[in-house]
């Protein structure tokens, strides 16, 4: 390799690490060989674990672009109201009947693959394809489960020995061993080996992270599976029980899924996760006055969750009678417009806890866990899981994305400050000019 060329590389990965306060070197495979696709950034010097950028896969070819801005953006410029625009807009990004009915379909199509080799496993369906707060065309999050045997003691799983692998590439069924005696990576090698000997699916990838998974595309959909995940069980329960509580929880968390997803905050490597949006939704409920959702803690008391956050079979429907309505009434529209200057005017050096719905300065936060193995990790943004008090959701969105993020809350604030966005029947009005200012940034720029 021309000599030139590796020095330009190694000053373009220098100077993006800088970009990134990253507070330690980079771990390169092989910087000076055309075959490095992949490196290991520490961005913090608090954190312990090292990501490894490795790409989902993508299916260019066969999968649709089920959501259209452009249409979108027709739809809502006919709308005579704002209401009208929320609810043309809600229905047009959200999920039907008929796709959850295609996910659980895909389901029982991933347990099918996995039964031959797995002749006791179970594969469930996490995430949004429960909770139903997700947009058309978003991932199936899938769990997989080595064992229905609920004592779980020991799971009939395959050995990932050379021959065992052999053997599932060709379709055999191999020897049996201990499943949970396997490195996490190496059980999701095993079901990548057999994923790819089913024939149905031609590419897969693992893809490392705070939960790693195994992501392939089927049936034009990007699929997400990792091994017994009880994390995803209880964030989709949570998810579930906080639409079922109030109707103006799913369109106002979709479109600001939406919104961050078109302006490239969310859905992708060192960008918010969609959990952490949603975390800041709940958040921002349980400050109104009076309160839209309760705190996640009365929440748990009132439905047995903490009991039951390993169950996978647990209905968290069924204690919806428990908790009265909310005495708030403020419109969707309403709640859009406070939720952006409500966070651009928030203090994000302290960390928010929609368990309590506290906010803690970050240092005092800190200084109550004495664990120096797992402590909270402190970023730009910091918002504590609910389900596990040491998890920072946003510990892996970079400080560049953070601060995009607070940048565009601001865009927005100016949007609704601007009154000719206003009337209907003005281009790019109402729900519209929320979008169109990205385009006016993106101008400046130039």
């Amino acid at each position: 390799m021309n000599p030139c060329v590796s020095s330009t590389r190694m000053l373009i990965v220098s100077k993006w690490i800088k970009s990134h306060h990253c507070k330690s070197n980079l771990c390169a495979l092989d910087l000076r060989s055309n075959t490095c696709n992949s490196c290991q950034i520490h961005c913090s010097g608090k954190i312990n674990s090292y990501y490894r950028f490795i790409p989902k896969v993508k299916d260019t070819e066969n999968k649709p672009k089920v959501l259209s801005h452009t249409y979108l953006k027709q739809l809502l410029q006919n709308c005579k109201s704002m209401k009208e625009q929320i609810e043309v807009f809600d229905s047009y990004v959200k999920l039907t009947d008929k796709d959850i009915s295609l996910r659980n379909s895909i389901c029982e199509d991933i347990e099918k693959i996995f039964e031959p080799y797995f002749p006791d496993c179970l594969v469930n369906l996490t995430g949004s394809s429960v909770s139903r707060l997700g947009l058309k065309g978003c991932d199936v999050d899938l769990s997989f489960l080595p064992s229905t045997d609920e004592s779980n003691e020991v799971n009939p799983i395959k050995d990932l020995s050379s021959d065992a692998v052999k053997d599932i590439k060709l379709g055999k069924v191999p020897k049996v061993c201990n499943f949970s005696s396997l490195l996490p990576r190496r059980q999701l090698h095993l079901l990548k080996n057999a994923v790819m000997a089913s024939g149905v699916i031609k590419e897969s990838a693992i893809v490392p992270g705070h939960c790693p998974i195994l992501n392939f595309t089927y049936r034009s959909l990007s699929c997400d599976v990792a091994i017994d995940n009880k994390s995803a069980l209880g964030g989709t329960n949570l998810m579930l029980l906080c639409r079922l509580l109030d109707d103006r929880v799913a369109p106002l968390y979709r479109f600001i899924s939406y919104w961050a997803k078109y302006f490239h905050l969310c859905g992708g490597p060192m960008k918010l996760k969609s959990y952490a949006i949603f975390l800041l939704v709940v958040y921002f409920l349980q400050t109104r006055s009076p309160p839209v959702l309760p705190t996640v803690q009365f929440m748990f008391d009132e439905t047995d969750f903490i009991s039951n956050q390993n169950n996978w079979l647990y209905d968290v429907s069924k204690y919806i009678d428990r908790f009265a309505s909310s005495q708030n009434s403020q419109s969707i529209d309403t709640l859009l417009k406070e939720f952006f200057f409500f966070y651009t005017k928030f203090d994000f050096s302290n960390v928010i806890c929609p368990l309590t719905n506290q906010i803690e300065n970050a240092r005092d936060f800190i200084s109550k866990n004495h664990s120096e193995e797992n402590k909270f990790q402190v970023a730009e943004i910091s918002i504590q899981d609910p389900l596990n008090f040491d998890w920072n959701v946003t510990c892996g969105c970079s400080p560049k994305y953070s601060r995009y993020f607070k940048q565009d809350l601001s865009l927005m604030c100016k949007a609704y400050n601007t009154e000719e966005y206003w009337h209907p029947g003005v281009e790019n009005w109402g729900l519209l000019s929320l979008f169109e200012v990205l385009n006016t940034k993106k101008s400046n720029k130039k």
